[in-house]
C-alpha cells in the first residue's frame, strides 16, 4: 500500500500528461465542388506544429495546448481557421472557398515577367539563408514500392532531422513499422536524403544539379511566367521552369511563387532526360512537389516531400516488372537556429537509429507524432499483406535467363531457396537428409577444389586445393598439391594466415611454404592460370619461367583512423631454371613456341617492405581503381643470399573526375602508373613487366599494341591513361537517348620504356623496348553491354591494331 501510494504523484502526472493532448481527424475539402484536396497545409497557429492531408484530403493533428487555431492553406483558396478547446472531440472538416485577388496590370517588355520574380526570389533567399544557421525538427515518412499500381510493401518511420549550414543535414530515426512482409532492416523510410528544392545544389539519384534559386539559375534556366492564382487574397505566380543546358542535368517543370513576399510556395518538378542511367536500367522517371511555410517567421521551410518513380531494369533474357515508388515525407515543429550536439557529426553517416525507441512503433506512432493518415489502399495493404508476400515473387522476372535463377518454392520453415540448373524431386530430399548425417564430411568436401593450368613447361598442371577459415574466420589455411605432365615433378605448398586482434582486422601474420612454377617476370595484371589460354589455343605464351622453393613469413598493419596499410616479409628461396618446352596445343595450330630460357640460379634471402593505399584489385578496367604502393625488397649476402641488390617498385591507379561532373557517371580521366628500378646485382627472374595484350585482348593497364609477349626490365617505367567521356559526344551529335544505351566513347594513350644489360638480352633472351613505346586510339565501350571495340595506333612504329576488351561499366 505504501508503494501505491508513493507511486500516486507520478501516476497523476503521468494521467495529465496524457490528457493534455488529443487527436484532431479531419478533412480537406473544395466547399464548391467538395473534392478532396491532397497535400493541404494544416498547422497549429502561431507555431511550427503542423501537417499536411492524404491523397484523400484526409489529415491528423495533435493537439497539446488550448485553446488552439488550426489553419489550413492551399494554394488557390481562401486559409480557413477554426479554434478548438480541450473538449473537442467530433471530426473538424475544412471546405475551403476558391480566393480571388486581381493582378496589376503587367508592363510589356523584353523580358519575361517571370525573370525580374525569379531575381527577386534569389535576392530575398540570400538575405534570410544568410540568417539561418541552424534547425532540428521532427519529420515522418512514408513509402510504397508498387507493382503496375498494386501496392507491394508499405514502411513508415518518425524521425528527428537536423541541418547545419556549414555540416549538412543528419537523422536519427526514432521509430518505424511496415507491412509484415518486410524486415524493420529493410526500412529505409527517412527525409535526409530527400531535396530541398530551396537548396544551391540538390542531390539526385546521384547528379549533382543545380537548383532553381542557386545564384546561377539564371544562367541554367529559362523561366516563363505561365498563370496566376491566389492565396488569402495575395498573388501567386505560376512559373515554368524550362533546362537552358541540354546536356547538364537540370530539372523542369512549375513552380508557384507567393508575391509581396517573393518566396517558393510549392514546386512541381522532374529531372530533364540528362540524368538517365545505362543498361541494365531500361528506364528511370521521377517527379517532386514540395511545400514551403515560414509559419509566420522569418525563413521558408520545407513542408513536406512527394515523391513519385518508375524503375524498369532488364537485359535480353531477362526483364524486371516495373518497379514503382511512391514517397510522403512531411516536416514540422521546428526549432530554428538552436546549439546541435556535436555527436550528430563525429562520423560521415546522414542516417542513425536512436536503440532506446526503435522497437516502441505503437506508443510513437500514436502520441507523439502526426503520421500522414493512410490512404484506403494502403489500410488494405496493412491488412491483406503477410509474411509470404515478398518482393522476389512481387518482381519475378521473366525471360529465357530466369531458368537459371529460378526460385524455388518456399521450405516449410519459411526459407527461399535459389538453384542454379538443378531440378528439385525425391532425389533431391533424400540427398539433403544424406548431408545431415555426413555434415562434416561434406563440409571438408566442400572446401576442395580441382586447379590448373597450362602452358609450355609445365603442359598440363593439375592438382587439388584446399581452403578453411576458422575461428570466426581469424584463421585461415590453404593447402595445395598438384603435378606437372611436363618437365615431371610435384608442386606443393601450404599458408596460414592469422588475425590475432578480436573484432578487427587490422593486423595479421602470415606464414606459407610453396615448390611450385614460377614466371620470371612480375605481371600485374596477369597470372598463370589466366595466361593458360594464349599457349592453350596454340598462340604465344605469355610468360617465362623457373622452378622456385619458397618459404615466406609476413605481418601487415593498418592503424586506425589510418588510410596506409604496412607489410614487411621474409623470404628464402631456391631458384632453378627449367629446361622442358613443348608447343602443343589443343587446336593442333603448329605455333612453334620459343625456348624457355635459363636463369640466375642460386638462393635469394630478402627483406620486403610495402606500403600500400585503396584499392588496387585488377580488374581490367572494369570500374574505376583508385590505389598506390612502393615495394622495396632488400636482398644481401649477409643474410644468406646470393645476391646483393635493391629493388623500387611503384604501382598506381587513379581516377579524376573531368566534365560533367554533376552527372551521375561523370567524364572521367583513369592513369595507370607502374614503374620499377633496382641497385646492385638484380638477377633477370626479378625483372619487371610492361604488360601487353592477349593477342586481340586489349585491357586497360597493358599496352594494346603490343600482343602476345610483355617487356621486361630491370628497370622500366609506363603510363596507361584512356578519358571516357561517356555518351557526351553521341548527345552532341544529336542522340539524345545516347546514355539510356549505355555507350561510352573513349580515348586512350600509353607510353612505356624499358632498360636492360645487353647481357640480359643476348644471354637470358629478355624481350625490351628499343626506345619509347608510343600509343594512341578510341574506343566504342559497353557494346551489348558488355564488350568495348579498341583501335590502336603506334607511334613509334607506325601500324593500327584493333582489340576487344571488357565493357567499362563506372
Amino acid at each position: 500500500m505504501l508503494k501505491k501510494l508513493l507511486l500516486l504523484p507520478f501516476i497523476f502526472l503521468a494521467s495529465t500528461s496524457a490528457f493534455a493532448q488529443i487527436r484532431i481527424d479531419g478533412i480537406v475539402a473544395d466547399a464548391r465542388t467538395g473534392e478532396r484536396l491532397p497535400a493541404a497545409h494544416v498547422i497549429i497557429e502561431g507555431t511550427y506544429t503542423g501537417t499536411i492531408a492524404n491523397e484523400d484530403g484526409e489529415f491528423s493533428l495533435i493537439v497539446r495546448s488550448f485553446p488552439a487555431t488550426i489553419v489550413v492553406r492551399y494554394i488557390g483558396f481562401e486559409t480557413q481557421k477554426k479554434t478548438i478547446q480541450r473538449n473537442h472531440s467530433d471530426p473538424l472538416d475544412f471546405l475551403l472557398k476558391e480566393s480571388v485577388a486581381e493582378m496589376e496590370q503587367l508592363v510589356v517588355t523584353t523580358e519575361d515577367p517571370a525573370i525580374a520574380i525569379m531575381k527577386e526570389v534569389i535576392a530575398r533567399k540570400k538575405i534570410w539563408r544568410a540568417k539561418l544557421n541552424t534547425y532540428r525538427a521532427e519529420a515522418y515518412s512514408r513509402q510504397q514500392l508498387l507493382n503496375d499500381t498494386t501496392i507491394v510493401s508499405v514502411t513508415e518511420s518518425v524521425s528527428e532531422v537536423f541541418w547545419d549550414r556549414k555540416k549538412g543535414p543528419r537523422e536519427i530515426l526514432k521509430s518505424r513499422r511496415q507491412t509484415a512482409n518486410m524486415e524493420g532492416a529493410d526500412n529505409f523510410a527517412g527525409v535526409s536524403y530527400l531535396p530541398n528544392f530551396y537548396d544551391d545544389e540538390l542531390d539526385i539519384a546521384g547528379f549533382d544539379v543545380v537548383g532553381i534559386t542557386d545564384e546561377r539559375a539564371l544562367k541554367y534556366y529559362t523561366f516563363k511566367l505561365v498563370d496566376f492564382t491566389s492565396i488569402d487574397n495575395k498573388i501567386v505566380f505560376e512559373i515554368s521552369v524550362e533546362p537552358k543546358r541540354k546536356l547538364q542535368p537540370l530539372f523542369e517543370g512549375t513552380i508557384f511563387v507567393l508575391d509581396e513576399d517573393f518566396a517558393l510556395l510549392s514546386v512541381k518538378l522532374k529531372p530533364n532526360n540528362v540524368i538517365v542511367f545505362p543498361p541494365p536500367v531500361q528506364d528511370f522517371n521521377l517527379s517532386y512537389e514540395q511545400q514551403f511555410s515560414n509559419f509566420g517567421g522569418d525563413f521558408w521551410l520545407p513542408v513536406d516531400v512527394r515523391i513519385d518513380g518508375l524503375v524498369e531494369v532488364g537485359i535480353v533474357g531477362l526483364r524486371f516488372p516495373p518497379i514503382g515508388f511512391h514517397q510522403v515525407s512531411k516536416m514540422n515543429n521546428y526549432q530554428v537556429n538552436v546549439t546541435l550536439p556535436d555527436s550528430l557529426y563525429e562520423d560521415n553517416s546522414l542516417f542513425s537509429i536512436d536503440s532506446t525507441t526503435i522497437d516502441k512503433p505503437d506508443s510513437i506512432f500514436t502520441n507523439t507524432v502526426e503520421p500522414v493518415p493512410l490512404s484506403s489502399k494502403e489500410e488494405a495493404a496493412y491488412k491483406t499483406l503477410d509474411s509470404t508476400a515478398t518482393l522476389e515473387k512481387s518482381f519475378r522476372p521473366k525471360g529465357f535467363l530466369t531458368r537459371f535463377i529460378d526460385l524455388d518454392e518456399e521450405t516449410s520453415d519459411g526459407e527461399t531457396t535459389v538453384s542454379v540448373g538443378t531440378s528439385s524431386g525425391e532425389g533431391g530430399n533424400s540427398g539433403n537428409r544424406q548431408n545431415r548425417k555426413n555434415g562434416f564430411a561434406s563440409k571438408l568436401l566442400s572446401n576442395i577444389s580441382p586447379v590448373g593450368r597450362f602452358n609450355r613447361v609445365d603442359v598440363f598442371n593439375v592438382g587439388l586445393q584446399h581452403e578453411g577459415r576458422y575461428y570466426d574466420r581469424r584463421l585461415r589455411s590453404k593447402i595445395n598439391f598438384g603435378y606437372s605432365f611436363g618437365y615431371e615433378d610435384y608442386a606443393y605448398g601450404a599458408a596460414l594466415s592469422w588475425w590475432p586482434l578480436v573484432n578487427t582486422r587490422r593486423f595479421v601474420v602470415s606464414a606459407k611454404y610453396n615448390a611450385d612454377t614460377f614466371s620470371s617476370y612480375e605481371s600485374d595484371l596477369y597470372g598463370l592460370t589466366l595466361a593458360s589460354t594464349m599457349p592453350l589455343l596454340g598462340f604465344d605464351d605469355y610468360f617465362n619461367y623457373y622452378r622456385n622453393e619458397q618459404l615466406e613469413i609476413g605481418t601487415g598493419y593498418r592503424p586506425p583512423r589510418h588510410r596506409f596499410t604496412y607489410r614487411l616479409y621474409y623470404n628464402y628461396e631456391e631458384h632453378s631454371s627449367i629446361n622442358f618446352k613443348t608447343s602443343y596445343d589443343i587446336l593442333g595450330r603448329d605455333n612453334l613456341q620459343r625456348i624457355n630460357p635459363q636463369i640466375e640460379e642460386g638462393t635469394l634471402s630478402a627483406i620486403r617492405f610495402q606500403i600500400s593505399r585503396g584499392d588496387l584489385t585488377n580488374n581490367f578496367g572494369v570500374v574505376e581503381l583508385n590505389g598506390a604502393s612502393l615495394t622495396v625488397e632488400q636482398s644481401a649476402k649477409a643474410i644468406g643470399s646470393d645476391w646483393d641488390y635493391t629493388r623500387f617498385k611503384i604501382n598506381l591507379f587513379k581516377r579524376f573526375n573531368t566534365f560533367y561532373k554533376k552527372r551521375f557517371f561523370p567524364n572521367a580521366l583513369d592513369v595507370r602508373v607502374n614503374a620499377g628500378t633496382y641497385l646492385g646485382d638484380l638477377p633477370v627472374q626479378k625483372n619487371g613487366t610492361l604488360d601487353a595484350s592477349f593477342g586481340y585482348i586489349t585491357p586497360f593497364g597493358a599496352f594494346k599494341s603490343k600482343r602476345y609477349i610483355p617487356y621486361q626490365g630491370a628497370s622500366y617505367f609506363a603510363i596507361n591513361a584512356e578519358h571516357n567521356f561517356r555518351s557526351v559526344p553521341l548527345e552532341m551529335l544529336g542522340w539524345r537517348n545516347a546514355p539510356k544505351s549505355g555507350l561510352s566513347i573513349i580515348a586512350f594513350a600509353g607510353v612505356g620504356k624499358t632498360w636492360n644489360s645487353s647481357s640480359n638480352i643476348t644471354q637470358f633472351g629478355v624481350v625490351g623496348t628499343n626506345d619509347l613505346h608510343l600509343e594512341v586510339g578510341g574506343s566504342v565501350s559497353n557494346i551489348f553491354n558488355l564488350f568495348r571495340f579498341d583501335l590502336a595506333f603506334r607511334i613509334d612504329d607506325p601500324g593500327i591494331f584493333p582489340g576487344v576488351s571488357a565493357a567499362r561499366f563506372f
